[in-house]
């Protein structure tokens, strides 16, 4: 197009020039010249005139040829089906509120997606690898490629309107850096921050980070629990993340909530619902409070952690808080 409208200016200009012609008389001897028509010439051709046209059919039918080559490949090759997916998930994207925002999709960053998607919490991935890029868009996952260090890529991300931000590239200085630009651009944004080395840890929480995860720490945790603990793990994994027989969740204290204000004796949760409190985090100091008494008072903000079947959760927070 650019061409296109290239050789149109030359042709209006050069009319005038050349041929001594109004502009609206060059404008017309250009579209007649480019589109081949044939019709009648305004004026008796010059030499220059004559050399100008002959330039101006080869240029323009050469320009129009090329659009119409590019159009088709552009077409062909899946070109204009990815521009259109890309568009519509930059839309997805703008309309995204309370996501999270993952910076990295490797084996952590995968793994939390999957996770994320099977809660059914909004989310969308950067990553700079073409490749991971486009495995997370064949997973039906919001992507972005570019840089998490770079501010103008966590804007488009929507980290104005995050839950929260996890920092899960390999790279413990890069980690430490999208957690500082995050905190930087808005610092009451939760930074979940992954360290590789043990020895990062404490810079993660000097650049901000809330919390600093250690996968090989984890790992080597859980599989000491297998084998000193192997009852205690097996009920563990049956619990957590939607298992077969008990689930955790959160149920948040919301104002209006009839939680609000009453104590967890009288709010008779496990008479109600079957479910049992587990502890209590209170927003006032944020505590948390592992082995709540019943004449506990609940108040807005507080939140409850729960242990029931996955019906029984489910039930309770329909009825606290909606979904």
């Amino acid at each position: 197009m650019a061409v296109f409208a290239a050789v149109l200016l030359v042709g209006w200009v050069g009319y005038m020039v050349f041929g001594d012609l109004g502009p609206l008389d060059s404008l017309y001897m250009t579209v007649i010249t480019v589109a081949t028509v044939g019709y009648r010439e305004v004026a008796e051709p010059t030499t220059a005139t004559k050399i100008l046209t002959i330039g101006l059919i080869g240029a323009g039918v050469g320009a129009v040829s090329y659009a119409a080559v590019t159009g088709v490949e552009f077409v062909v090759e899946g070109h204009l089906s990815h521009y259109l997916e890309r568009r519509r998930m930059d839309r997805a994207i703008d309309n995204l509120d309370d996501h999270v925002i993952i910076c990295g999709f490797g084996r952590v960053g995968r793994n939390l997606s999957h996770n994320l998607d099977d809660e059914q919490t909004p989310f969308v991935v950067i990553d700079d690898d073409e490749g991971k890029v486009e495995d997370a868009e064949a997973e039906g996952y919001l992507v972005l490629r570019g840089d998490a260090t770079e501010e103008g890529m966590l804007e488009s991300a929507g980290l104005d309107r995050v839950r929260a931000l996890v920092a899960t590239v390999n790279s413990d200085a890069d980690n430490v850096l999208i957690t500082l630009t995050a905190k930087g651009l808005r610092p009451d944004c939760q930074v979940i921050a992954r360290a590789k080395s043990e020895e990062n840890e404490p810079k993660l929480r000097r650049a901000g980070a809330d919390r600093v995860i250690q996968p090989s720490t984890i790992g080597g945790r859980r599989i000491a629990q297998i084998l000193t603990r192997p009852v205690v793990a097996d009920f563990l994994d049956n619990i957590g993340g939607g298992g077969v027989d008990y689930t955790l969740e959160e149920v948040p204290v919301a104002l209006g909530s009839e939680l609000a204000g009453v104590t967890l004796r009288d709010a008779a949760i496990r008479k109600r619902f079957g479910v049992t409190v587990l502890a209590v985090r209170h927003a006032e100091d944020q505590r948390l409070d592992s082995h709540p008494s019943p004449d506990v008072s609940l108040e807005v903000g507080d939140t409850l952690v729960i242990m029931g079947s996955d019906d029984e959760v489910s039930a309770m927070r329909r009825h606290f808080v909606g979904h």
